[in-house]
């Protein structure tokens, strides 16, 4: 492949955000030449999808993001290699009062009939790169960017394809940063994060049930902190769950060093017996917790999306489906200004007000969703009467309250805004 040197949009980061930003720039804004640079090498497209039975961390995907995908022609992979999510129970530990939440009790809170799917990232990353693969995104891989700078006319970017190979040059119109928490390209541009540290770590295992999930998924509210139970597909006869546990950091430390028979007991005692018995746990991943918010998404011929604009709390799986919506109102942003009769794409692609049109249709989906994934687990973790009683209105509204009860599944399913 010949070496390009200039492109209307450079997207640095060829994560599930940025690969999924380049599918959709193909699809809708066929007109435009698209440069995805990714630092790790390409996969081997041809290759057979091996999947493990355990150990392996998977993503929520909501039924807005589902639709986004369907657009995309990607459901049908997808569908193969995901476990629909049909009902969600959220519970308090200690208290017999709990909600449980349905797909399809209106037809606008589902996408043919599920609330969700939770997909392995083993299958959902090649997935979206065979897509790639047939359009003509040009994927630069290995790509290492060494410099970023903003002129007049756009980005200009220094990349290679390893420590001893030759420098090159990419210039694009639009630079989309989709590098990730502590993403270089910010640094570089001097663009600043606010951290709020939780305190807490995340445990992340597949659980192997002895009993079929059904399409349940579970949010529970214990003592050391928020669970999250998540159906996977069924593997070698065997329903398997991945699990998302918050403790502190000194409990997580205890409890990620359990022998397999101990972290099950533990387990079984915090989570009760809403799934059913758990036969076994795979390996325990553990991961500190915080909520990263940019000061700024965007800035003349800079926008950024994925983790390095937010990276939220994980229990509440909101952070990949509000990527992929800010991603998805970006595509159709420039789309409509590619559609203008007096627009010219080689004239503004990176221009102020296409991005303030942009952040100005995300603020209050952003607002909503980072403040739900912020608040939810702090309340519920909370000890003491008032917040537990505050639960207890709470779970209790949802049971009683249709209106409320709806409201929450368009907001759990990415489809409130």
């Amino acid at each position: 492949m010949a070496t390009i040197t200039q492109v209307d949009i450079a997207i640095v980061g060829g994560g599930m955000a940025g690969a999924s930003l380049a599918l959709m720039l193909a699809k809708f804004c066929p007109q435009l030449t698209v440069a995805l640079l990714e630092q790790h090498p390409p996969p081997d497209f041809q290759a057979a999808l091996q999947l493990p039975s355990f150990d392996a961390r998977a993503t929520a995907i909501a039924a807005g993001s589902l639709q986004i995908f369907d657009q995309l022609g990607l459901w049908p992979q997808l569908r193969e290699h995901a476990a629909a999510i049909t009902r969600v129970e959220v519970s308090d530990r200690g208290h017999s009062l709990g909600a449980a939440l349905a797909a399809g009790q209106k037809p606008h809170t589902s996408f043919h009939g599920l609330l969700g799917a939770v997909v392995e990232n083993a299958a959902l990353g090649p997935i979206l790169y065979r897509a790639l693969h047939n359009t003509l995104v040009q994927l630069l891989s290995p790509a290492q960017v060494c410099r970023v700078t903003i002129k007049a006319e756009g980005a200009q970017i220094q990349w290679r394809t390893g420590a001893e190979a030759p420098v090159q040059q990419l210039s694009a119109k639009l630079l989309v940063a989709a590098d990730g928490v502590n993403s270089p390209v910010c640094t570089q541009l001097g663009i600043t994060t606010k951290r709020t540290n939780y305190n807490q770590q995340a445990l992340i295992t597949t659980l192997g049930l002895q009993q079929n999930h059904c399409g349940t998924a579970y949010e529970r509210f214990a003592e050391s902190g928020p669970m999250a139970l998540l159906p996977l597909p069924t593997r070698n006869g065997s329903p398997r769950a991945t699990l998302v546990w918050t403790c502190t950091g000194d409990e997580a430390e205890e409890i990620a060093a359990l022998p397999e028979e101990a972290f099950i007991r533990r387990l079984q005692q915090n989570f009760g017996w809403r799934a059913g018995r758990i036969a076994r746990a795979g390996r325990i991943h553990s991961y500190p917790l915080s909520l990263s918010l940019a000061d700024e998404q965007y800035r003349r011929g800079v926008v950024l999306v994925g983790n390095c604009a937010h990276f939220l709390h994980p229990v509440a799986g909101q952070g990949f489906n509000l990527t992929l919506r800010d991603c998805y109102s970006l595509t159709e942003i420039v789309a409509d200004k590619l559609k203008a009769a007096n627009y010219r794409a080689n004239s503004g692609i990176g221009a102020v007000d296409i991005l303030q049109a942009y952040w100005r249709k995300r603020q209050r989906d952003q607002q909503l969703t980072i403040g739900f994934s912020d608040q939810i687990p702090a309340l519920f973790a909370a000890p003491g009467f008032c917040a537990r009683a505050l639960r207890q209105t709470g779970l209790l509204g949802l049971m009683l309250i249709p209106s409320l009860r709806t409201s929450f599944v368009r907001q759990a399913a990415g489809l409130g805004i």
